[in-house]
């Protein structure tokens, strides 16, 4: 409350929210018809700002509108409506996704944000009495497109977009959850959407950052700082009476300003926290990720290991990784590298094309073909293929097509245990044959075995186990690991073997790493200062 009573000062569409909410709980006609007039000016002035992403200015404003045409709707005059109602479609051609909303994909892209499942959304169910076409509009595409896929992906209880976006993507679909709820439309999703955010509460670090994945902006967060979790976890904690999501919020918060309303409209404020710490330390996420997180503890001297096969590979914010693996242990060992930052690194540029999207950025396997093209400006790094050109998908037609290319391994075996709840092994398997060109390898197989060998000092081991038949012997396998400190490279029992040793900001673990076969494997280090 006294974030948001504070940005009303700086913010007149804040301001205008604040004294709608005002209007209802202590209800006045002169004041609410002077806020209507202040509504009405506001909207004429919103015009799209000179800045990246501008239509999320517009769309969040459309929603300001919203507010006051719902909420004082008994004060508005005939010319009150047609005002609003002329300013509301005028914001809604500025969105990216167009008006009628035709553009852009129901599954990744910015049509799976904000500007359909809240912004049209809200607008469209204020004004429907008087017009109803742009409810119409938003809810066709949103029953038609979005929830389809949503309940297709769910069941694998993770998200397709990284550590960050994943989070951010996800908090919007809450926004119809809640939007349908209260007009007495309960449970528009699978209930599988409630376990979701579980995947970030495995994947998260005893420093509270996370498992690097896909396109990452939560590393500007500063050090030491827990990184943001979003709306998401506390929309969905609150929705589904979850307490173990809300001692997750609490603890990771994230709630940008834009946001703040919603919480206060709509947090379950009986939610009592859940303990986390009681929760299996493996934890499987299926189809159609088939990722595996498995850990020795929930506290703060935890080991974690994460496999991927990446079953179907979602392009967008997610990266050609199929088959990757991560080692955290006081300290990453084991990490995806690449940097989503600045205008060297940010979204399309040279290095994501060519390095941090790419396989070899990642602890994966490359199949080097000198002469591989890969198309639309993409460099040979040797690893997977393009999935329809790294399009984006429309919608779940269009990803499950085969002749798109999307699906990207098979997943062949899965487990842990004996005890369920503190395994002393957990497996996952697949065959990443179709993550490659297809002239490339008649197989390739990858199998993890993570170890958890109960001892402080030596807390686990990652078994990696890979069969690659390649269709020409020209084209040269590479098995990559990165590291974020320089290893050391030496022989053990006349194999190559490394130490990866971390000691910035405190950290003290380490990775030893042994080559078990082939016999004449040879070990390079490739990198240098930064």
């Amino acid at each position: 409350r006294t974030r948001w009573k504070t940005l009303t000062k700086s913010n007149p569409y804040f301001a205008i929210e604040w004294d709608a909410l005002d209007y209802l709980v202590s209800p006045n006609r002169e004041a609410g018809k002077a806020l209507i007039a202040r509504t009405i000016a506001a909207l004429r002035r919103a015009e799209l700002p000179d800045r990246q992403d501008a239509c999320r200015v517009t769309g969040r404003i459309m929603v300001t509108g919203a507010i006051v045409y719902d909420w004082l709707y008994p004060l508005l005059t005939e010319d009150d409506k047609r005002a609003i109602i002329k300013e509301l479609v005028r914001l809604a051609g500025t969105l990216e996704c167009g008006y009628p909303p035709v553009r852009q994909g129901s599954i990744t892209g910015h049509a799976s944000e904000a500007q359909i499942m809240r912004d049209l959304l809200s607008a469209g169910i204020a004004v429907y009495d008087e017009y109803p076409e742009m409810y119409r509009l938003a809810a066709t595409r949103l029953f038609r497109e979005h929830i389809p896929a949503r309940n297709w992906f769910y069941p694998g209880h993770a998200y397709h977009q990284g550590d960050s976006y994943s989070c951010y993507r996800y908090g919007w679909d809450l926004f119809p959850l809640f939007i349908f709820s209260r007009w007495g439309i309960d449970d528009i999703y699978s209930a599988e959407q409630r376990w979701v955010p579980y995947h970030w509460i495995y994947a998260t670090r005893p420093d509270g950052q996370r498992l690097r994945a896909g396109d990452t902006y939560c590393h500007s967060t500063p050090w030491g700082r827990p990184w943001p979790v979003g709306p998401g976890v506390l929309l969905a904690a609150s929705y589904y009476h979850d307490g173990r999501l809300w001692s997750h919020f609490l603890k990771h918060q994230g709630l940008r300003d834009t946001e703040l309303i919603f919480a206060v409209l709509w947090t379950d404020l009986n939610l009592q926290p859940a303990p986390i710490d009681d929760l299996p330390l493996s934890r499987y996420f299926g189809s159609p990720f088939g990722w595996m997180i498995a850990r020795t503890s929930w506290d703060d001297d935890a080991a974690i290991c994460e496999m991927k096969l990446n079953e179907y590979n979602f392009c967008n914010h997610q990266h050609l990784d199929a088959g990757a693996f991560q080692l955290y242990y006081r300290g990453s060992l084991a990490l995806d590298s690449g940097l989503y930052h600045g205008s060297d690194g940010g979204y399309g540029s040279d290095h994501c094309r060519n390095y941090q999207w790419r396989t070899i950025a990642h602890n994966c396997l490359l199949i080097y073909d000198p002469n591989e093209e890969f198309g639309r400006g993409y460099g040979n790094d040797g690893g997977q293929r393009l999935p329809n050109g790294r399009r984006e998908p429309r919608d779940l037609s269009v990803l499950l097509d085969p002749a798109n290319g999307y699906r990207t391994a098979d997943i062949l075996a899965h487990g842990f245990g004996p005890d369920p709840h503190a395994p002393d092994y957990t497996l996952l398997e697949g065959d990443l044959t179709p993550a490659y060109a297809s002239h490339k390898a008649e197989h390739v197989l990858r199998s993890f075995v993570f170890l958890n060998l109960h001892r402080k000092h030596l807390p686990g081991v990652l078994i990696v186990s890979d069969h690659v038949a390649v269709k020409n012997s020209a084209y040269r396998p590479i098995w990559l690991l990165h590291s974020e400190e320089e290893p050391t490279l030496l022989l053990a029992n006349e194999r190559p073997a490394a130490i990866v040793d971390r000691t910035e900001h405190g950290a003290t673990g380490r990775l030893i790493l042994d080559v078990v076969r082939p016999k004449k494997a040879r070990l390079d280090k490739v990198g240098g200062p930064g």
